[in-house]
C-alpha cells in the first residue's frame, strides 16, 4: 500500500465514521474584551454575589477563586441545562488547580438572579498564585449553540474507523495506531487523516470533550455517571497575548449527570484538568 493509497482510505474511514456516530449538541463560548457586569455570564474579575452568599474554601480554610459564571438563560438548545438563575465555578489557585483536595473546587448555583448584591472581599493573589492561576484576566463571553461531530479520541469513532478502513482496503487492523505499527506508514498520516480537526478541542457546555492526557472517566459506569460536560475551558492564548493558560496548554473539565443536572443537584462533579 502506497502513502497514497493510505492516506486516501484513511480519509474515507473517518468520515464514514464520524457520518455513523450521533452528533451531539453543545454551545460553544468565545472570550470578548469587553467587562461584563456582575449579573452576567463572565470569566475572572469580581463574580455575582448575593447578600447572603460567603466566598468557598478549600479544606484548610483557605479561599477559592472565581474561574467563570454562567447566566443559565444564556445557554440554549441544550434540554438539561437550567433555564435561570447563575452557575459558577471556583477553584483552588494552587500549582494543582485544587485537584489534590476534595474541596478544591466548587460548582455554585443560584436558582435566581437578584437585585439584592454586595461586592466581596476578594483576597488578592500571591506571586505565587498569579503563577499558576490559569486566568490572565476578565472577560466576557459570547456564546453559540452548535452540533459538532462525536469526539475522534472516543472507543467508538476508532472501532468505526477500523471497520471501515478494513472494509476499503482489505486490511485487518484493530486500532488506528495499526497504520503506524502493523502497516509501517508515518504518523503524519495518522494524524493528518485519524485524528485532525477534533471538533471536540474550544470552549464550551455539553458536547464531546478534548483531552491532553486520557478521559478521567476510565469506566463504562463513570462514563454514565458523569455523561454530561457541564463546562470545557480550554488555554486560550496567541503569539502576542495569553488569557487563559492550563500548565502547558492544557484543559479543564467539569462533568455532572444529566439527571442530575436536570434536577439542578451540583452535589457531585467531577473536576479534571491536563496539559501537555
Amino acid at each position: 500500500m502506497t502513502k497514497e493509497q493510505a492516506l486516501q482510505y484513511t480519509k474515507y474511514a473517518a468520515k464514514k465514521a464520524l457520518d455513523e456516530l450521533e452528533k451531539q449538541r453543545s454551545v460553544r463560548f468565545t472570550l470578548k474584551d469587553e467587562i461584563p457586569s456582575v449579573f452576567e455570564s463572565k470569566i475572572g474579575g469580581v463574580p455575582y454575589f448575593p447578600s447572603d452568599a460567603e466566598i468557598p474554601v478549600d479544606s484548610n480554610g483557605n479561599p477559592l477563586r472565581f474561574l467563570m459564571q454562567i447566566k443559565c438563560s444564556d445557554i440554549q438548545g441544550l434540554d438539561c441545562f437550567p433555564k435561570q438563575g447563575m452557575l459558577q465555578f471556583w477553584i483552588c489557585a494552587d500549582d494543582c488547580w485544587g485537584m489534590c483536595d476534595k474541596k478544591g473546587f466548587r460548582v455554585i448555583y443560584y436558582d435566581a438572579i437578584s437585585d439584592s448584591t454586595i461586592t466581596p472581599q476578594m483576597p488578592a493573589f500571591n506571586d505565587m498564585e498569579k503563577e499558576f492561576f490559569p486566568l490572565k484576566g476578565e472577560y466576557g463571553v459570547a456564546f453559540l449553540p452548535t452540533v459538532e461531530d462525536a469526539p475522534k479520541n472516543s472507543t467508538e469513532y476508532e472501532e468505526a474507523f477500523c471497520k471501515y478502513f478494513n472494509e476499503i482496503s482489505g486490511e485487518a487492523i484493530k486500532s488506528p495506531y495499526d497504520l503506524k505499527f502493523k502497516l509501517n506508514l508515518p504518523f503524519d498520516i495518522l494524524d493528518e487523516a485519524v485524528y485532525n480537526d477534533n471538533s471536540a478541542h474550544g470552549h464550551k457546555v455539553g458536547g464531546s470533550s478534548d483531552f491532553c492526557q486520557y478521559d478521567p472517566r476510565e469506566t463504562i459506569e463513570q462514563q454514565k455517571k458523569y455523561d454530561f460536560q457541564l463546562l470545557q475551558m480550554c488555554s486560550d492564548f496567541r503569539s502576542d497575548s495569553t488569557k487563559i493558560m492550563w500548565g502547558d496548554a492544557g484543559i479543564c473539565h467539569f462533568f455532572i449527570n444529566s439527571e442530575k443536572l436536570k434536577n439542578c443537584d451540583f452535589r457531585d462533579v467531577l473536576y479534571y484538568c491536563d496539559c501537555c
